[in-house]
């Protein structure tokens, strides 16, 4: 039987009523900084995805999805367990002194091998590679790399690192993982199946062949809108100021920003560029094991989702990467196809990666673990607007985004807030936080917080070290 309902809201999942004599494969896919910069999410105008719009056609999307953490390790490590960064004091990628809670949960992997499942899983799944528990296991390869010297940018921890490689498609890592992922799922087994698939670009380093750099001519490019005869940063807290002008929390030399450093070196065209080329890149990689899934060799049906683990700025709000909790930096695509789901659907209510676990445990009709800390996507799929809690994002102890369908709410551990409608402000140009006729808004949002958050390391923190 083929996958009826393709969904892409970089989550795949697939839903309806399944029969317990026979479980149904699942697919989970998990793409490396992917932004909104996709065609169905609007995030770019020039962006070419077909293979990612095309799936969303077909499944049911959540336009409304976020990241929990702004980093590849707490985000991924909180997907996989199941567990809040909140909860368990992994706010950052770096390790720190202070004491983080032991994760004693089981992975999805591992869960689903307990299950009955046969599980594979390769490419860049965990912060470490394909994750350590599964039936066959593949580590990414390495990518072709420059000519030696080639590279201008990449130094000193900026973001622009983007080269057309000489190199053909079948050289790329993404490409073998997506190869290997194909063999896997035709491989025979009278088990169902648990896939669990990475892919890295658009992470950095920018560098994909060079055909796809030539489908965005430099001189083409569109840069991030800004607000016009304002600067967005007048209305921001010092704190959040001092964030975007960090990388990933950590100083940079010569006292410049990403931001500032890419304006005056005229090179904010060429990182869209290689950023975009990346996405087109990796859309196809991911289109050629779609077109696999849906020729289903088991007969079973099928979950299929498909996330990120974080968002990405390229100059939006003066900042680049990841490392704050602004929209760009949390949006991520969340499509989900499965069995009962109508395609072209949409639902606006708040989604976050902390809900892919239970989501898919639901939708396979295996019982859901209390010690989850989301909520399953099923009521949504049968009721689209049917009401969902606020995605929470934190980075650090003490600074937590509370997005709802309209609202971003954010905290930092200073005190200091942000307030945003997105009805009226989806770049999030205008802090209403300081105007007295939002305080019940934003008091609203602020209880929503969670009051036991684990004390660990706060940004300042990091701020403190590099300074010495």
């Amino acid at each position: 039987m083929k996958i009826r309902n393709l969904w892409i809201t970089l989550v795949f999942i697939a839903t309806g009523a399944v029969a317990t004599a026979e479980k149904p494969d699942v697919v989970f896919i998990i793409v490396d900084d992917l932004n909104d910069y996709l065609g169905y999410l609007g995030g770019h105008p020039q962006v070419i995805s077909p293979n990612l719009d095309k799936l969303a056609d077909e499944s049911m999307i959540f336009p409304q999805a976020y990241a929990n953490s702004p980093q590849c390790r707490p985000s991924r490590e909180s997907l996989l367990h199941g567990i809040h960064a909140i909860n368990t004091g992994m706010y950052f990628n770096a390790r720190s002194k202070v004491e983080q809670r032991r994760i004693g949960t089981p992975t999805m992997q591992q869960f689903f091998m307990d299950n009955g499942y046969r599980v594979v899983s390769g490419g860049k799944v965990d912060p470490r590679g394909p994750g350590r528990v599964g039936d066959v296991l593949f580590d990414r390869p390495g990518d072709p790399k420059p000519p030696k010297g080639a590279l201008k940018y990449a130094r000193g921890g900026r973001v622009s690192d983007g080269y057309p490689l000489d190199a053909k498609d079948e050289e790329m890592s993404d490409y073998k993982v997506a190869s290997w992922a194909i063999e896997q799922w035709n491989e025979p087994t009278d088990k169902p199946v648990f896939m669990s698939i990475g892919f890295y670009r658009p992470h950095r380093p920018l560098q994909v062949p060079k055909k796809y750099f030539d489908l965005y001519p430099i001189e083409s490019i569109q840069r991030p809108a800004e607000p016009v005869g304002e600067d967005d940063w007048d209305d921001m807290p010092e704190f959040a100021k001092k964030l975007a002008r960090s990388f990933a929390h950590k100083s940079l030399g010569g006292g410049m920003s990403n931001h500032e450093w890419i304006v005056e070196n005229n090179i904010w065209e060429e990182t869209l560029q290689a950023y975009l080329a990346s996405v087109t890149f990796v859309d196809l990689q991911i289109g050629r094991l779609i077109e696999a899934l849906r020729q289903n060799p088991r007969g079973r049906e099928t979950i299929i989702m498909l996330v990120s683990d974080h968002g990405w700025h390229l100059g939006e709000k003066k900042h680049w990467s990841k490392g704050a909790i602004w929209e760009q930096t949390t949006r991520i695509p969340f499509i989900v196809s499965a069995p009962g789901v109508q395609p072209g659907s949409v639902s606006t209510q708040p989604v976050s990666l902390i809900d892919v676990y239970p989501s898919l445990v639901d939708l396979a009709g295996l019982e859901t673990p209390d010690w989850l800390n989301g909520t399953s996507i099923k009521p949504q799929i049968a009721d689209p607007a049917s009401p969902r809690p606020p995605a929470i994002s934190s980075y650090g102890a003490g600074n937590t985004s509370i997005r709802t369908e309209r609202w971003r709410y954010i905290r930092y551990e200073d005190g200091s807030e942000e307030l945003y409608d997105h009805k009226t402000d989806q770049n999030e140009w205008h802090n209403l936080a300081t105007n007295p006729e939002y305080d019940a808004v934003k008091k609203e949002l602020a209880a929503m917080i969670p009051k036991d958050q684990h004390p660990g390391l706060k940004v300042q923190d990091w701020f403190d070290a590099y300074q010495k």
